[in-house]
């Protein structure tokens, strides 16, 4: 295969992974003071009465993760340090197994939170861009290297999947102490997906004989889509040509509200004694049904063909053009419609914190993606503040992908009915964007009118038992930060 060939296949399996779009929180997962901290955890409470997020702003989070390699991997300085030069050999020979390459972006339109009586309820409108891409690292290779290496061995592309998804989140949830040492909470999820491309499965193979150099290629393949596209197909289904509608506005499409989709979230807070505390959560338990706009593309067959011998040979321009008509006419896609479902990609958060002062905690999370039946998990170090004054802030230490260099941090700010937050995985990634393999920040603005001058419950137990605590308060025995607030004892 020469080398314009390789290089062009190696970049269009990276631009399709570079372009991905998994959702990273580890720093905020024990920031219980800020409101936001209720969207990884639905059982976190304000540490206000109501708070209001501002519109458009209450939250913005983006982020880039992947298991595979980073922008410096793929491109290293020429000797002169002037040019840069595409590194294949660096990417192939560090590439093993599964990749995965995600990114997420999530605007919160608007949430807000209230205390009614014993609950603490929630409810907020979230516009959510997320894929999750899996590509079988044997293809990057076969692009780089070809077949000529795989001789006698199979090459396998099982596994390789994309899903993307673009759709409306109304969420809505509730959260209450149940005793004493439990606080449970749940979020429901109305969900109206926007547009999507997801592939159930993929199996393909290629087999090179060691002797008569004749490669053997088995492809089974199945992409989903709902999008707003024109598909011309021959007279056999197969496609032609796929373009965007001539009527086709922004306006139609972000107000879609026929793909109907359901989503759940839990999550619990357990108090061990007065300094250690357990949390954690499960989210995004559901799936979208598309009907709009929906399309299927089935591409299935196999083929035998010379491979390099004398008779064939990659960098014969007439043999490429047999090979590449010969693999168009077995594996152009078949196209029908037809309504499918795509799951959401469930998280998992485990974590305990322990109290070293009245003010501070160091805490232990875990966090774990599933995806295609597979953990990507992630384990995250961090100190705490709380109840300290206006602030709220946390600096944290993860391991992720196989990066050892992911230091985070968040800052919480209270400027009277205002609160500020700005959230962060990785700080040295934003300065070294093309040397990480993970990338995430988050920030917003909330409204929190009244906050110092709360009425607080602090109920009496009569029979003997330990009194719950104060609303507002993540923690047990914790002193308070705000200089205002009324004490009503109740009976219970």
């Amino acid at each position: 295969m020469n080398s314009v060939l390789k290089i062009y296949t190696l970049l269009v399996l990276l631009f399709i992974e570079v372009y991905a779009s998994a959702q990273q929180d580890n720093t905020l997962f024990f920031m219980h003071e800020l409101p936001q901290a209720n969207f990884v955890n639905p059982a976190v409470p304000s540490t206000c009465k109501l708070f209001i997020g501002f519109p458009a702003l209450s939250s913005v989070h983006a982020n880039y993760s992947n298991t595979a390699l980073t922008f410096k991997d793929a491109f290293s300085k020429g000797a002169n340090g002037d040019s840069l030069y595409f590194n294949g050999d660096k990417i192939v020979s560090q590439i093993s197994g599964k990749e995965l390459i995600t990114s997420d972006i999530n605007l919160t339109l608007f949430t807000m939170g209230i205390h009614v009586n014993r609950y603490y309820l929630t409810f907020s409108v979230n516009e959510k861009v997320t894929t999750y891409n899996m590509i079988a690292s044997d293809l990057l290779k076969l692009g780089w290297n070809g077949n000529t290496r795989y001789l006698g061995d199979e090459v396998s592309a099982d596994g390789t999947r994309i899903n993307g998804n673009s759709y409306h989140e109304f969420a809505f949830g509730a959260s209450k102490d149940i005793s004493a040492k439990w606080r449970l909470g749940v979020r429901a999820k109305v969900l109206f997906g926007l547009g999507n491309v997801y592939t159930p499965e993929t199996r393909g193979s290629l087999f090179t004989d060691r002797n008569s150099f004749i490669f053997s290629l088995l492809l089974n393949s199945k992409v989903n889509s709902s999008l707003p596209i024109n598909v011309s197909v021959d007279e056999d289904g197969k496609v032609e040509d796929v373009t965007l509608r001539n009527d086709f506005t922004a306006k139609e499409y972000f107000l879609n509200f026929n793909n109907l989709g359901v989503g759940a979230d839990v999550g619990f807070i357990y108090y061990k004694d007065e300094k250690t505390t357990f949390s954690g959560s499960l989210l995004d338990f559901g799936a979208i049904f598309w009907s709009k706009d929906v399309n299927s593309f089935v591409s299935e067959g196999m083929i035998s063909y010379p491979g390099t011998t004398e008779n064939g040979n990659f960098n014969n321009s007439d043999y490429l053009n047999q090979l590449t008509d010969s693999l168009r006419q077995i594996f152009t896609p078949v196209s029908s419609p037809g309504e499918f479902m795509s799951p959401l990609v469930p998280k998992i958060y485990f974590g305990v914190t322990h109290n070293i002062s009245d003010h501070f905690n160091a805490g232990v999370l875990v966090r774990s993606e599933i995806y295609r039946n597979r953990l990507y998990p992630s384990f995250t170090l961090s100190a705490n503040s709380f109840n300290y004054k206006i602030l709220n802030a946390s600096l944290s230490y993860t391991l992720q992908n196989g990066e050892y260099t992911n230091i985070g941090a968040g800052v919480g700010v209270e400027l009277g009915a205002v609160q500020i937050h700005i959230i962060s995985d990785n700080i040295p990634g934003f300065f070294k964007l093309d040397n990480t393999r993970n990338a995430n920040i988050r920030f917003g603005l909330s409204f929190v009118p009244g906050c110092d001058e709360k009425i607080v419950k602090e109920p009496v137990n009569t029979r003997g038992g330990g009194a719950l605590p104060c609303y507002y308060s993540p923690y047990r025995k914790g002193k308070s930060r705000k200089a205002k607030r009324k004490v009503i004892k109740t009976f219970r």
